[in-house]
């Protein structure tokens, strides 16, 4: 034990003289969590909660259709309706220059009598049902004219998605068959008590008789998204961790360029015990890391007008998850140093292998926000199964079951780069000769 920990204390007092590489450690992390949330936070606004456009109605329909479809659409929390162009009231010659120059993205244009058209149709279907119950009315009949359908016109700007554009038809034509479905309803009570004076029909409105409920997996209405917070603080809490490759693989290739490690081999101590030494202050190294991060996201990132974190009840599992992925860090960082030959080996294919890492894993771009394809590539990225296990305590409040599965899989990331780094020293020298 005594050799252990002095082989600690060693590797303690060297990371210690190194200031610049503290600083790296410690306070670049803090900042690139500050920096990407202030970049990602307008942009990723958009993404994480509903769109809301801007849209210009012309409606020239002061009857009740198009009353009910400016209230709905200013309603439904997805559109802001404008009815002004450059402070003058919008026309449709000036609505249609309006997207055509690319200002709004939507211009609606409801024409006048469109609700009066809607009446008279209504009427002549209405007495025209009843006709076949012998209940044939024929002054009305002659009185009224069927008309043509109105059109409302919708302009789109060409650069507008196919799926949003159908979202805004469904959600005008869902609209209309209400109001024009309370209308037969009314017309028929009103045409009833014509023909049949005792008849007193209620004021009754039409209801829908279907109702739509939508269940989450997480039991929790609402989408499952991060905001820049949820997502920054573990991702790049994660790649500070496993960019410990580079000063772990350096420490361990310096020892061996500049003769340290023969002189500490010819001593009374194994080699193994050297290496649980680099792990056992670079843990620790870790553990700093992801609570300056945390702290990060809880105290400082508000002064940013950033949401701050909120860790929730789970401190467990979130301390669990940071030991799995600290050890997962620095099983792969003893492989790569202990493969490696030179310090430009290990610097090179360290970094860059933690950067693809990182890419393919969720790191850098959310993976619900990656093509098909690279969704099942970052399955095999062990960044993925951390950012997915801190994801599951963040965002989905989960406990000890929700991480058991990625904890599971970076412990066993971490124990197959110990058996390959032991194995590998079996065969070869530790100096690499």
């Amino acid at each position: 034990m005594f050799k252990f920990l002095s082989a600690v204390k060693k590797e303690y007092l060297l990371l210690l003289r190194d200031k610049a590489g503290i600083i790296i450690l410690f306070i670049m992390p803090m900042v690139l969590i500050v920096i990407m949330s202030l970049m990602q936070e307008v942009g990723w606004s958009a993404i994480a909660k509903d769109p809301k456009v801007e849209i210009l109605l012309v409606n020239n329909d002061k009857d009740s259709l198009g009353i009910n479809m400016e209230k709905g659409l200013r309603n439904s929390g997805y559109f802001t309706v404008r009815d002004s162009v450059d402070k003058m009231p919008v026309t449709i010659k000036s609505a249609r220059a309006a997207v055509k120059r690319g200002d709004y993205l939507i211009a609606i244009v409801v024409p006048e009598g469109i609700t009066k058209s809607m009446r008279s149709n209504v009427r002549v279907a209405v007495a025209k049902t009843l006709a076949g119950f012998g209940m044939f009315n024929p002054n009305l009949l002659k009185s009224l004219a069927q008309k043509g359908a109105d059109t409302v016109t919708i302009f789109f700007d060409p650069t507008i998605k196919n799926v949003f554009k159908n979202a805004v038809v469904s959600s005008i034509k869902e609209f209309n068959y209400r109001s024009e479905t309370g209308m037969i309803f009314r017309a028929f009570n009103n045409e009833m008590a014509k023909q049949f004076p005792a008849y007193k029909p209620e004021n009754i409105e039409f209801r829908e008789s279907l109702q739509f409920k939508e269940v989450f997996p997480n039991y929790v209405e609402q989408e499952a998204i991060p905001t820049t917070v949820q997502h920054n603080v573990p991702a790049w809490a994660i790649f500070a961790m496993f960019f410990i490759i580079i000063p772990l693989t350096g420490s361990m290739i310096k020892e061996r360029e500049e003769g340290s490690l023969s002189r500490l081999l010819s001593m009374p101590v194994a080699y193994i015990n050297l290496l649980l030494a680099k792990v056992t202050v670079y843990f620790f190294v870790c553990l700093v890391q992801s609570f300056l991060m945390i702290f990060s996201g809880i105290f400082i990132l508000p002064y940013f007008n950033i949401p701050s974190l909120v860790i929730g009840d789970h401190v467990t599992a979130l301390f669990i998850m940071t030991v799995m992925t600290a050890l997962a860090a620095l099983g792969y960082g003893l492989l790569v140093g202990t493969i490696s030959t030179t310090h430009q080996q290990a610097a090179a294919f360290g970094a860059v292998s933690i950067i693809i890492l990182a890419a393919i894993g969720g790191i850098w771009v959310p993976v619900y926000l990656m093509p098909t394809v690279m969704r099942q590539v970052a399955l095999i990225s062990p960044l993925n199964w951390a950012i997915t296990g801190f994801y599951n305590i963040f965002l989905r409040q989960g406990g000890l079951i929700t991480i058991l599965v990625p904890a599971t899989k970076l412990l066993a990331f971490f124990l197959v780069s110990i058996l390959i780094t032991y194995i590998y020293r079996k065969i070869k020298s530790p100096l690499n000769i």
